[in-house]
């Protein structure tokens, strides 16, 4: 008994769509674009952490000084 293809597209149709992506894969340049991406993750990403630290590095810093002299105090005691 022959075994029923699960093949959606025929051979040649899957060949012509290989042949046509093939023809925009070099169009576009893949290292390229992951560069460009990772470019600008890392200064969307540097801008917000900046903007994070600006306005939160007071109340980290009391907290943990706070923190750590009570630790301090603790051990004296």
């Amino acid at each position: 008994m022959k075994k029923k293809s699960t093949n959606i597209l025929s051979n040649k149709s899957a060949a012509a769509i290989k042949a046509e992506l093939a023809k925009y894969s070099e169009t576009f340049n893949v290292k390229e674009t992951q560069k460009l991406v990772e470019e600008v993750v890392k200064k969307v990403t540097e801008d917000l952490l900046k903007e994070w630290i600006n306005a939160n590095i007071n109340e980290v810093v009391k907290k943990s000084v706070k923190e750590e002299l009570n630790n301090i105090a603790k051990k004296k005691l």
